[in-house]
């Protein structure tokens, strides 16, 4: 699985309308985008600590990504994955869960790219396909 997938599943959220409107950033995400003020661009691997995924991407956008992606796809606040002021630490298993998750999504989006018969240029899943805002994805229709 190839960083460009994760990336291209994420940015998915945006293209397909999932976030709609501009939402209001985090203020924990504003506090940390100033704080990495002058290395917004270098790689997020670079710029914080225990990044095992994403690395490449850009650290700005990989808060973003964050902030805008999971935290709303899954509807939570960073609290939810991270320690505050801890952010690098592996204590919560949601930040466990979400690693693995990201991995399930980017071997779905591997296999959807070589399938023949589904009517779609540029199949992809991502958080929202399932999560829908919520922690837990919905098992049943209404």
């Amino acid at each position: 699985m190839t960083t460009r997938f994760l990336v291209a599943s994420l940015l998915v959220l945006f293209a397909t309308g999932a976030i709609s409107e501009t939402p209001k950033e985090n203020p924990k995400v504003t506090e940390l985008l100033a704080s990495i003020k002058g290395k917004e661009n270098l790689p997020a691997g670079e710029v914080f600590k225990n990044v095992k995924l994403l690395k490449d991407v850009p650290a700005a956008r990989l808060l973003r990504i964050m902030d805008m992606g999971y935290s709303r796809a899954l509807g939570v606040d960073c609290d939810h994955c991270h320690v505050e002021d801890r952010w690098e630490a592996d204590e919560k298993r949601p930040k466990l869960a979400a690693r693995e998750m990201m991995n399930m999504t980017g071997q779905i989006n591997d296999m959807l790219v070589k399938m023949q018969n589904i009517d779609n240029t540029e199949p992809a899943v991502n958080c929202t396909t399932c999560h829908r805002g919520y922690v837990k994805p919905a098992l049943q229709m209404k």
